[in-house]
């Protein structure tokens, strides 16, 4: 056997299964050989710029190491494929998808790839699982581009804000000013983020609730400390000192989480807030009895 093709094999088992043209020719591999390798069945292409060893699984991953090969380099994983890798909500298929700039759009791979007139920067590209991916707030400001559905559009927000990979108030500021200067999908995102922010669909429920019922946006996910120890990171606080959690099914079913909830409850009522808690059926099945009552418990809190 060529000791080449040992030395590619192994680059290969690295890069799930894949090997690019740029890097057979480093390896001196010419075409006429890389044709005889193909002829023998020890590799089979997959794309304009890609290869695959002969019998490896046609995989998610390799399929995505396959665009990022065609792509030369100019592409980074985005839409659904780069939702996947994040481990966002929603998104279990196997698209890949990916985004290169304007300059690049001529590339092309078996995967969908979108162009952005957008700046395509450093600081926009991260290391996902093995793969070169947009970071996290980028891939939600570009999804438009890859036509997500309003359900997907909320489902990567509110997740990635839940995983910490992206700020809620940064996220915010940055879509409004994509609205304001007609970037294409603005007011997507900025419908998509109204009931956004808490870190689950149940909050993301009751935070609908609220802005239908006219009230005042509270501030989501707020964090009360005691010293360097946390108290409790509450779904919902409105001003005059109201906290509003909402809990969901089995999240506070067992034993010890009924003492860890009834702690919180206690020592946050020691620091003069007064908590109510709504339950994912009352959220769901009786949502003028939630408003009914958040409306009294502002009213008493003035």
């Amino acid at each position: 056997m060529d000791d080449r093709f040992r030395q590619i094999a192994v680059l290969a088992a690295s890069q799930h299964s894949v090997v690019s043209t740029a890097q057979l020719k480093a390896h001196n591999v010419d075409a006429s050989l890389r044709s005889k390798w193909e002829q023998r069945g020890l590799i089979s292409r997959l794309g304009p710029r890609s290869f695959a060893l002969a019998g490896s699984p046609p995989t998610f991953e390799r399929a995505m190491a396959s665009g990022l090969a065609d792509l030369a380099g100019f592409g980074v994983a985005a839409g659904r494929a780069g939702a996947r890798l994040y481990g966002l909500d929603g998104f279990p298929g196997c698209s890949t998808e990916f985004l290169v700039a304007r300059a690049h759009r001529r590339y092309s791979t078996d995967g969908l790839v979108c162009s952005t007139r957008r700046p395509l920067t450093r600081a926009d590209i991260v290391t996902v699982r093995g793969f070169r991916c947009l970071t996290a707030e980028r891939l939600i400001l570009e999804s438009p581009q890859f036509a997500f559905t309003r359900a997907e559009t909320e489902n990567a927000i509110d997740s990635a804000i839940r995983l910490r990979l992206v700020a809620e108030e940064r996220l915010r500021a940055r879509v409004v000013r994509d609205h304001r200067t007609g970037i294409n999908g603005g007011r997507l995102l900025l419908d998509a983020l109204v009931d956004t922010g808490g870190e689950s669909r149940l909050e993301r429920w009751f935070l609908r609730l609220v802005r239908q019922a006219g009230l005042s946006r509270p501030l989501v996910q707020k964090t009360y400390r005691d010293g360097t120890r946390t108290i409790a990171r509450v779904d919902a606080y409105f001003s005059g000192g109201l906290v509003v959690e909402v809990s969901g099914h089995g999240t506070h079913a067992s034993r010890r989480q009924r003492q860890v909830d009834a702690q919180r409850h206690t020592e946050l009522t020691l620091r003069g807030l007064r908590v109510l808690t709504f339950t994912y059926e009352d959220v769901r099945d009786r949502p003028a009895w939630v408003i009914g009552r958040l409306r009294e418990a502002l009213a008493l809190a003035g």
